[in-house]
């Protein structure tokens, strides 16, 4: 089963999250799209990126999984275009948006 990766640069949060609620709350919601085989929150070039990888049957698959989390990530925080990846060997390739 192929492993994506949706990540995503994070701006304010919402009124009332908190920091520590993100990645957990995102995480467990992918859960029930797929399974997770990581998350987390970095610092990428300046900005916080959560990044959630995850498995999929395929990209229209992983397309709604990572639909899924953007749309509650919306509602915890301002959030960046999302990037929605592909492992291939040993390169993440974007998935494209057909």
């Amino acid at each position: 089963m192929p492993s994506y990766r949706f990540s995503a640069a994070i701006g304010a949060l919402r009124p009332g999250v908190a920091a520590a609620r993100l990645l957990p709350e995102l995480t467990d919601d992918a859960r029930t799209l797929a399974i997770v085989e990581a998350s987390s929150i970095a610092v990428v070039r300046g900005e916080a990126r959560v990044v959630i990888r995850f498995t999929g049957e395929d990209d229209q698959d992983a397309r709604n999984v990572a639909l899924g989390i953007f749309s509650l990530a919306r509602e915890l925080a301002q959030l960046s275009t999302p990037e929605l990846t592909r492992r291939v060997k040993n390169k993440w390739i974007a998935v494209s948006d057909e």
